[in-house]
């Protein structure tokens, strides 16, 4: 297991195994020249982490389980972006949705229209954009939350 260091805005220098890069074949929509990220969970019991690129240390994303905060959320991937992934199985797949926090965290909303798959098997990674839904993408991150 190969260490290197990283260079992160938010959190300084931490040091990362290779094993815990994903790559993004085609990036991010928006930032497509950026392909490897980490996953940084600063404390473990929190649902929020950050998804850390390792090429730009000002360029992360706060993500979260969109399941915890929509425990009704569905939707089917693609079966082309299955066959990206190389998708074998459901126990290779997590499921993150990008937060925005605009001001405050009870005002944050969360991305459902494109959620970030994982395969944490082959560690590869693709923002899906989904058609025909009815989620935003500036959902409520809390849904009691007032607009």
């Amino acid at each position: 297991m190969k260490i290197m260091q990283l260079r992160t805005e938010r959190f300084g220098e931490i040091n990362i195994s290779k094993e815990d890069i994903y790559i993004f074949t085609k990036g991010i929509p928006g930032f497509e020249e950026h392909t490897g990220f980490v996953i940084i969970a600063p404390e473990d019991d929190q649902p929020f982490a950050f998804l850390q690129s390792v090429n730009d240390e000002k360029l992360n994303f706060l993500i979260a389980d969109p399941f915890l905060f929509y425990p009704e959320y569905e939707f089917e991937i693609p079966s082309s972006a299955l066959a990206e992934l190389g998708v074998d199985s459901v126990e290779q797949v997590m499921v993150r949705s990008i937060i925005n926090i605009d001001n405050s965290l009870e005002s944050a909303t969360i991305n459902l229209v494109a959620p970030v798959v994982f395969n944490t098997s082959r560690r590869v990674a693709k923002q899906v954009v989904l058609g025909r839904t009815s989620y935003m993408t500036r959902h409520p991150l809390f849904a009691t939350a007032e607009k």
